[in-house]
């Protein structure tokens, strides 16, 4: 089986996989590739949503930016 690579200037979206989807007391999460927990959605459907906007986001930001998503990173406060 090959594995295609998306090119980075492809318009194309990543697959969203389904196991990033989570829900908690009647609200939806997802996970991002490091670990971190977003949200709380009200439904899945607006968490699919704020996880492409998430992926888009992702593509642009500086590394600094992404580091706050990072656990165990501490920041000064």
């Amino acid at each position: 089986m090959s594995l295609l690579r998306q090119d980075e200037n492809s318009e194309r979206h990543p697959p969203i996989r389904s196991d990033r989807f989570f829900k908690l007391h009647n609200f939806w999460f997802f996970a991002t590739r490091e670990g971190a927990s977003v949200g709380p959605f009200d439904s899945k459907a607006c968490a699919i949503k704020a996880v492409e906007d998430f992926i888009e986001f992702a593509q642009k930001a500086d590394a600094e930016t992404l580091e706050f998503f990072v656990p165990d990173i501490k920041y000064a406060v």
